[in-house]
């Protein structure tokens, strides 16, 4: 053996014992406002993910949480590159899955909640969505795109026919979080609101304001609001990350069930909120108020939405949607 190959062989024994890397060192998670993202909150403050990646033997790894106002600025930001995992409502990830096939290939990694949404109004002629006419105003993060547009587009095909699920769509207006609770309470023309805790919390306790569906009513149940999610690029260039991401999510959901005063300390500290500490812990300790990693009900919206023709491919099983290290549990 020459002294070149000796030195090949015993730089190539180093590498093998160095702790690997993943390639990219900085992850960006692009999320949302509200209560809804208590799961990356809580990854957020205790980093989970540094400790899980760190625990496969990803040396460096630092995630960077990035906040935007609505759903479709986070699927844009994934799609381009401008971060590497996204949570963002199922609609909205079903409709860049079934667009991405061949290109993207955009796959959830793993659900971040089953928290309800609730359609809330100060009208007192609306008692349920069919009573909803022209001159209402329905305030949601994502028209067209995000969960609760989707919502409202099942009650509407529930109550006037599948032909007919846009028939509240141009009622609708895209608004955060924050911003549409401010309109709904400050009697602009906006006065109904798709919303989510905290912010659902805050408007029913206002005189007049009444919610007219909830998104249980519309599964039947709870049912997977939001899901992570990434590109094929990335999954590939890194899949011990992708296993420690979800092995934090996991982590993030037991500590929300075991230490509720630990998962409102990360709320309180990351999420920008100015919400009272007991108001944060009641919304928390609600048993409507669930963080699960099961997928629920991914299949029925997916077969809504293909039916009415609204994504073109009907993926086979809701294993089709997400990443192969979350088809342990019993999903749906």
């Amino acid at each position: 053996m020459t002294l070149t190959r000796r030195t090949l062989v015993a730089s190539l024994a180093m590498a093998a014992a160095l702790p690997a890397r993943a390639e990219t060192s900085t992850v960006r998670i692009a999320v949302q406002p509200g209560m809804t993202y208590l799961v990356t909150n809580v990854m957020q403050h205790r980093q989970l993910l540094e400790k899980h990646a760190a625990a496969a033997g990803l040396t460096g790894v630092k995630a960077e949480f990035v906040r935007l106002a609505a759903g479709n600025n986070v699927n844009d930001a994934v799609i381009s590159g401008a971060v590497e995992i996204g949570a963002t409502g199922v609609p909205a990830f079903l409709l860049m899955w079934a667009k991405t096939r061949g290109s993207a290939d955009v796959m959830a990694i793993a659900p971040f909640n089953n928290m309800p949404l609730v359609l809330v109004t100060r009208n007192p002629a609306v008692q349920k969505v069919e009573d909803l006419g022209p001159n209402d105003r329905i305030a949601l993060p994502g028209v067209g795109v995000s969960s609760q547009a989707l919502m409202l587009r099942m009650a509407a095909a529930r109550a006037f026919g599948d032909a007919n699920y846009q028939k509240f769509d141009a009622l609708t207006i895209n608004r955060g979080h924050p911003d549409a609770m401010a309109a709904l309470l400050s009697n602009t023309e906006i006065n109904c609101h798709f919303t989510a805790a905290p912010y659902l919390q805050r408007e029913l306790a206002v005189p007049g304001v009444h919610p007219i569906l909830t998104s249980t009513d519309v599964y039947g149940g709870p049912g997977t609001i939001g899901v992570t999610f990434s590109t094929k690029k990335f999954r590939d260039a890194n899949p011990k990350l992708i296993s420690a991401f979800v092995a934090a999510t996991r982590e993030a959901m037991e500590i929300i069930a075991t230490d509720r005063p630990g998962a409102v300390d990360a709320y309180m500290a990351v999420s920008g909120d100015n919400a009272a500490r007991a108001e944060v812990e009641t919304i928390i300790s609600d048993p409507t108020t669930l963080f699960n990693i099961t997928p629920r009900g991914t299949m029925k919206v997916a077969e809504f939405m293909h039916r009415t023709g609204q994504i073109k491919i009907l993926p086979e099983s809701w294993k089709t949607l997400f990443v192969p290290e979350l088809h342990d549990v019993a999903g749906s």
